[in-house]
């Protein structure tokens, strides 16, 4: 049963999914990417959040797996924008973190261009991790759109977490399906 929606406010939610008409998803960012999901065969629309851990766990997937489960999506059909998001050139990390992306996605033929290692330390390109992903998964190509974007070479322009720290700001982004009028 889901809940009476107008004006509903959810918490520590990573992911909406709806076919209702005139229902606004929003979603916050601020480094972590964020996935606008449409399906205009069967008018399905999401709004996923997915920082690093949600990548390492695929939301995305399992958010258009849902789509496809739930509202008979085909995953060609489904369209994907990714909103400005940290980029490789700035998502630095230790071995740690490295590791659970290598060992995950290791299958990957294109591991080695999502995980390189930069003077000591290692760069993830989440982007091409969860493109691939997406790809491999059945979406066209041509319905994937990336921004381009990364914000935290672009912090004066777009919130970034890494380089505003205690004082960020958030982005947001939203989606909603219009009634259709004949």
């Amino acid at each position: 049963n889901e809940p009476d929606i107008n004006n509903y406010y959810l918490e520590n939610i990573d992911g909406l999914i709806t076919n209702k008409n005139n229902l606004i998803l929003a979603s916050t960012n601020a480094d972590c990417i964020l996935f606008i999901l449409f399906d205009p065969i069967n008018r399905v629309i999401a709004n996923i959040h997915s920082g690093w851990r949600g990548s390492l766990n695929s939301i995305v997937i399992k958010a258009v797996k849902k789509m496809h489960d739930k509202y008979n999506s085909n995953y060609k059909d489904i369209m994907c924008c990714i909103c400005p998001a940290i980029h490789k050139c700035c998502f630095e990390v230790d071995s740690d973190v490295r590791d659970m992306f290598y060992d995950r996605f290791n299958y990957l033929d294109n591991i080695d261009d999502i995980i390189e290692k930069v003077e000591g330390k290692y760069h993830i390109d989440t982007i091409l991790l969860n493109t691939t992903l997406l790809l491999n998964l059945g979406l066209d190509g041509n319905n994937i759109i990336d921004s381009g974007i990364c914000s935290v070479c672009n912090s004066k322009d777009i919130n970034s977490y890494r380089c505003d720290k205690d004082n960020y700001k958030l982005s947001t982004a939203v989606i909603m399906l219009n009634e259709c009028k004949d």
